[in-house]
């Protein structure tokens, strides 16, 4: 994908984010984490049945709840010229940011999470699926052993049970 093109989100991908950023919240982190993302995937209708006899559920859930304790590893970015008396409106970082389900809050991506999306983004053609993100994850689990230990031991398996989608 070049800078001129632009990549749609999948409605569904943007659930699968949506319920991340819910799992987040839910397990009291300040950033999305990985782990919160793939629990966002098992909760998908199509992709969760797919990969959920593949991949350990359980170190998933408490390797989400351990996540918010670990650096986001992202970097706030400054805002414009204010006033001395101005205070910025919210801290901005160098990844992304989604609201949750219920549309109340909003969190930005941790620097891990912001890496599966952007490895995802590079395998979709036109439009990100639940798929792209799938195949994020297991670009990233070849270079990084957490984000391994959640697949299991068989990350290609992973992807292709999520081919046909």
């Amino acid at each position: 994908m070049n800078d001129s093109e632009q990549l749609r989100l999948a409605p569904e991908l943007l659930d699968v984010l949506r319920a991340g950023v819910t799992t987040a919240i839910e397990h009291g982190a300040e950033f999305v984490a990985p782990p919160h993302l793939l629990l966002g995937l098992l909760a998908d209708p199509q992709i969760g049945p797919a990969i959920d006899p593949l991949v350990p559920r359980e170190h998933i859930v408490k390797a989400a709840a351990e996540a918010g304790k670990k650096l986001p590893e992202v970097t706030e970015v400054a805002e414009g010229p204010l006033l001395p008396s101005e205070q910025p409106p919210f801290a901005r970082y160098d990844t992304l940011a989604f609201r949750s389900r219920d549309g109340t809050r909003t969190l930005y991506l941790d620097g891990d999470a912001y890496h599966v999306f952007i490895e995802g983004a590079r395998r979709a053609v036109g439009v990100y699926r639940p798929k792209h993100l799938v195949y994020g994850f297991t670009a990233e689990a070849v270079k990084d052993r957490d984000l391994l230990s959640l697949f299991g031991s068989d990350p290609q398996s992973v992807t292709a049970a999520v081919d046909p989608f």
